[in-house]
């Protein structure tokens, strides 16, 4: 737990003597639902430890979107989960109450495979004028991953319209809606074995699907 704490924490306190006050974010992951052995921290923003936690605030409006980013591999889980989850488990999708993609590269529902992300072959990624494999390997890239499959430094987006749950790999589709999801449902992450991650609630690396936008919240708890 102290290696994940140090790693967890890395990046996150100021250099500088004179802290700089940040607006503060409403919304946020929650501590009072989240696993025993989950740490978050940096205003409620960043997981790691082992288990899973949810955001505060539901999905209510008609289309939610919104991002995590894989900071550090590990086995890790995103998704929606109701407040009934278990989220002292390592994994999210392994019960009802939870919908997710995990870093086994399986969506899961009640410890179910809905889809398995396939790997894009050769003749599926990006090619140079002489018909080989485009790298990307500049550091400003945010495409550097033509696999098809989320690795560490990729962001994973979250689109959910209360009709389909759809997850992105870097703003491209991955094509594996998932039509199950009941309930009333939060953002969730599952986190283990070293894995980091930073839900992003605003101010997106990658634009939303048409139509859909950050998590609001609810007039009446304002």
């Amino acid at each position: 737990m102290f290696c994940c704490l140090k790693s967890c924490l890395n990046g996150v306190l100021p250099q500088q003597t004179v802290q700089i006050r940040k607006e503060h974010d409403p919304i946020q992951l929650d501590t009072a639902h989240m696993g025993h052995e989950v740490v978050v921290i940096k205003g409620g923003q960043r997981a790691c430890g082992s288990g899973g936690v949810i955001a505060n605030t539901p999905l209510l409006q008609s289309k939610s979107y919104f991002e995590v980013k894989l900071q550090q591999g590990g086995q890790w889980s995103v998704g929606l989960a109701t407040l009934q989850a278990d989220l002292n488990q390592s994994k999210g999708g392994f019960d009802k109450e939870s919908w997710c993609l995990t870093s086994d590269n399986v969506v899961y529902h009640n410890a179910k495979p809905l889809h398995r992300l396939q790997s894009k072959t050769t003749e599926e990624r990006p090619a140079d004028s002489a018909g080989l494999p485009k790298l990307e390997t500049g550091i400003n890239s945010v495409f550097a991953n033509d696999t098809g499959l989320p690795q560490e430094g990729d962001t994973i987006g979250v689109a959910y319209d209360h009709v389909e749950l759809n997850f992105y790999l870097n703003g491209a589709n991955l094509n594996v809606p998932v039509l199950s999801v009941r309930g009333t449902v939060f953002p969730c992450i599952f986190v283990d074995d070293g894995a980091i991650l930073d839900i992003v609630l605003n101010n997106f690396q990658f634009s939303p699907p048409p139509g859909f936008e950050r998590i609001l919240i609810e007039q009446s708890l304002l």
